[in-house]
């Protein structure tokens, strides 16, 4: 079992507040892994909603229904 992205991205943002560190790098490195991993996925949830688009028009198209 996989565990969900949304879930790992809030427990890498407590990490990121959690994690003890002298210079602060590794708060700072857990912090915008965090960030590029919600932007990432915010960015794969766009494209598959296009996607679905798509096809749905595609199917549209190859049964001889009208496109917009």
């Amino acid at each position: 079992m996989r565990t969900s992205t949304e879930t790992l991205i809030a427990a890498m943002h407590i990490l990121a507040t959690e994690i003890q560190s002298d210079d602060g790098a590794a708060n700072a490195a857990v912090a915008e892994a965090s960030e590029r991993l919600w932007e990432q996925h915010m960015r794969i949830t766009q494209l598959e909603r296009e996607n679905d688009a798509l096809r749905a028009d595609l199917l549209l198209w190859e049964n001889g229904g009208p496109l917009p």
